[in-house]
């Protein structure tokens, strides 16, 4: 007896490492006219099959809802410049993903330039006071020794008290110079500015950076905007955890499970993945215009995969439980749209078997029919037990 089989999409992969391992794959059909599937060891091993003794338990269901991605307000970034001038250029758009350190935009600083001429004020200033201070302690030593000869006592004092006060206006002009220094490294030079691109002691260019990773909210002005610190430039979200806001009726809202583990569904690559997150709130009043009560929980976001304004399918915990067969999600795969469990049957045969599934969480299923307490049933792998079926299936020619 020979097949001719045409597979398509993911089922070929599956065919040929079947076929690559030599193993026995072969339908065959009971007397019952119940299908029973053969799959020899070495294919076994390949697709990982595990069989499990199933148990009776509760599973807490899942109510669907559609989540909203939104950055945390506590997490977003509103950024100003240190100084007054004009906008010289903006490098970045809404919604760019940005990294710690990345130049946001550029803006000609005339705060800068006064700050430098004060500081070459100060600095001279600093200069004479420190010069006037030597003549005054030269002074006073000279009338130290010279006392009660050609000094007079009394001029003796004078020349100490202009010599204190020399000393104090050094200390003074010390004091601008540093603070002028401070403002110059910690104001113009911080976690959002720098001045490190100038090519010259005279370029006043300052560059507002992104303090960490994240993504731009907003961009406030435009080239050649005027600015001052009072400026609102960008608004950056830390997107390192994000929320996901799902609005629901009042009466949903009750049964959800504040502090439960939510999971929502995340396409990628054709493929779909599940992220966890803890739900932080539940609202208690209904929004005016919409009557639905929020439902907030934080994610990770390490990544920076999600972003503001996405909209995922999202499985809220409630505080409903459902009794019966506890079963992991992988073990039930749809035919047909059937939900269906494979049971060995004997040596590398299985017999697919209906059910009804009650409720889904955290990766698990509650079987409410079709299996009972201490059925053997495949576990991990059923999806490799339903390509062979449905290549069964293919009538010939096909």
């Amino acid at each position: 007896m020979s097949f001719r089989i045409v597979v398509i999409g993911r089922q070929r992969w599956l065919l040929a490492l079947f076929c690559l391992s030599g193993a026995l794959i072969q339908p065959a059909f009971a007397a019952d006219n119940e299908q029973i599937i053969t799959m020899g060891a070495a294919a076994q091993a390949n697709a990982r099959l595990v069989i499990s003794v199933v148990r009776h338990g509760m599973l807490g269901e899942n109510l669907d809802a559609m989540g909203t991605v939104m950055s945390e307000e506590s997490r977003i970034v509103r950024i100003h410049p240190a100084g007054s001038g004009k906008v010289l250029n903006i490098a970045v758009v809404p919604g760019q993903h940005v990294r710690k350190g990345e130049v946001l935009l550029t803006y000609q600083d005339h705060s800068l330039h006064l700050v430098r001429l004060e500081m070459t004020k100060a600095q001279s200033a600093l200069s004479t006071a420190q010069a006037t201070y030597q003549n005054a302690a030269a002074a006073y030593s000279r009338g130290r020794e010279l006392e009660g000869t050609t000094v007079a006592a009394g001029e003796t004092r004078r020349r100490l008290a202009v010599f204190k006060a020399a000393r104090d206006d050094i200390m003074a002009r010390q004091a601008d110079v540093d603070t002028l220094k401070h403002q110059l490294e910690e104001e113009y030079n911080s976690v959002t500015e720098s001045d490190k691109g100038q090519i010259s002691p005279a370029d006043e260019t300052s560059a507002i950076i992104s303090p960490t990773t994240g993504e731009v909210q907003s961009v406030l002005v435009g080239v050649a905007d005027d600015i001052s610190p009072a400026t609102e430039l960008v608004a950056l979200a830390d997107m390192s955890s994000v929320w996901i806001v799902s609005d629901i009726l009042p009466q949903d809202a009750t049964q959800v499970v504040e502090g439960g583990e939510q999971t929502t569904e995340l396409p990628a690559d054709g493929a779909m993945t599940l992220l966890t997150s803890k739900i932080t709130s539940v609202g208690d009043l209904a929004d005016p215009a919409t009557g639905l009560i929020r439902v907030i929980s934080r994610a990770s976001n390490p990544g920076g995969h999600l972003h503001p304004g996405m909209f995922l399918n999202t499985h809220l915990p409630t505080r409903k439980q459902t009794e019966g067969i506890i079963v992991p999600g992988g073990a039930v795969t749809d035919i047909d749209g059937v939900s269906t469990i494979f049971l060995p049957v004997g040596p590398d045969r299985f017999r697919p078997q209906e059910v009804r599934v009650g409720a889904e969480s955290a990766g698990q299923k509650v079987i409410v029919s079709g299996l009972a307490v201490g059925d053997r049933v495949v576990t991990h792998g059923a999806f490799a037990l339903k390509a062979i079926m449905q290549i069964s299936d293919l009538p010939d020619g096909d």
